[in-house]
């Protein structure tokens, strides 16, 4: 398994924090959520958004306001973590999702400080299996019904909220935690290849892209990114990379061939292929033979062959999902003659000196370095 950095970081000290969206859920569920850079929790079912508030011994502190807060999702995968800082340490709230009783979206505040606190949730709906407090929120206007739980010193609490709007009897902790959930996670991005190179910021982006397209999967693809319907290029990467990590796209045959047939009329006649063109070319050929359409694939072959010669990498690396491509591209890079090229545009400046390594980069539909 790769040394991915631990962290998307999301840092302020001020009331300004960069603005977040993290998609939360489970492989092909068909449900999410969508965790923001203060912690707010927004269900894809119309639902209203959870906020959370924390009583430490000075006041209420609204993560929605406060400036002392941080956030990191860990190695990239679907595990947020949010901290608010509060007298004496830090409440530390981590969401995540699981696909027992139908979907779950698992919370849990730590109380990292050195007085007790309590949590208050802006919904009834909550599954724990606590009590919250009989006398409700004080010295604060939240929603009706909000709920009040009061968390001790280095204790945490777990509730969840169901995907289905169910409330079942569940205990809690029999679920799996946030670390085991990362390495189930690190786990299945990782079965489509990964890398150590130099550059640390690019493992946590690249299985952030592709945690998202397992969550989003069984999602209408309008959903799976901005503006996907009108990338026919980020549509055959994401695509493929689902093939990669194990997952069947047959349902997604037409929309392929149709975005295979928009990026070759639009490269027919330059004169010089656009890198990426050229790999989404290519992924659509290994896409067409992991569903057995090996025609298909010879034609795209075939057409790639009648095409100008590819242009060259940026140098600068992309921030959505031709980050994947284009780091493969750097590495190992599969050529039209089926041969394969090993650092074929050189060793970047900022390797140089550096070690770097991959493993199961593809170079087709049923082979990879």
């Amino acid at each position: 398994m790769s040394n991915s950095p631990g962290v998307i970081s999301s840092i302020s000290l001020s009331a300004s924090v960069r603005k977040a969206r993290h998609v939360l859920g489970v492989r092909g569920g068909g449900w999410s959520a969508v965790v923001n850079e203060r912690g707010s929790v927004t269900l894809d079912d119309g639902s209203p958004t959870l906020l959370w508030h924390v009583a430490a011994d000075d006041r209420w502190h609204d993560p929605a306001k406060e400036p002392g807060v941080r956030q990191q999702r860990r190695a990239g995968v679907p595990v947020v973590e949010t901290r608010v800082r509060i007298p004496g340490g830090d409440a530390v709230q981590r969401v995540y999702a699981v696909p027992d009783h139908g979907g779950l979206f698992v919370m849990e505040f730590s109380n990292e400080s050195t007085l007790p606190i309590a949590i208050a949730l802006t919904r009834s709906d909550i599954i724990s299996m606590r009590s919250p407090s009989p006398v409700g929120p004080q010295g604060i206007e939240l929603p009706e019904r909000s709920v009040v739980f009061p968390v001790a010193h280095g204790s945490t609490l777990r509730v969840a909220l169901s995907a289905n709007g169910s409330q079942p009897a569940i205990n809690l902790d029999r679920l799996p935690n946030a670390e085991q959930l990362q390495r189930g996670w690190l786990t299945s991005v990782e079965k489509a290849g990964w890398s150590i190179v130099p550059d640390k910021s690019l493992s946590p982006i690249i299985n952030r892209l592709r945690s998202d397209a397992l969550v989003l999967s069984a999602h209408p693809v309008s959903q799976w990114a901005d503006n996907i319907e009108a990338d026919d290029i980020a549509f055959l990467l994401t695509v493929h990379e689902l093939v990669r990590m194990g997952e069947r796209v047959e349902q997604h045959i037409f929309a392929v061939v149709q975005a295979v047939e928009n990026v070759l009329k639009a490269q027919r006649k330059a004169s010089s292929v656009a890198w990426d063109a050229e790999r989404a070319l290519f992924a659509a050929q290994c896409v067409f033979n992991a569903m057995g359409e090996t025609r298909a694939a010879s034609d795209v072959l075939l057409s790639r062959t009648r095409l100008a010669d590819v242009g060259a990498l940026p140098n600068e690396a992309p921030t959505d999902i031709r980050v994947i491509g284009w780091l493969d591209e750097q590495l190992v890079s599969a050529r039209r003659d089926g041969t394969v090229a090993l650092l074929r545009y050189g060793i970047p400046r900022m390797w140089l000196g550096v070690n770097f390594e991959c493993h199961d980069i593809v170079v087709s539909h049923n082979q990879a370095v």
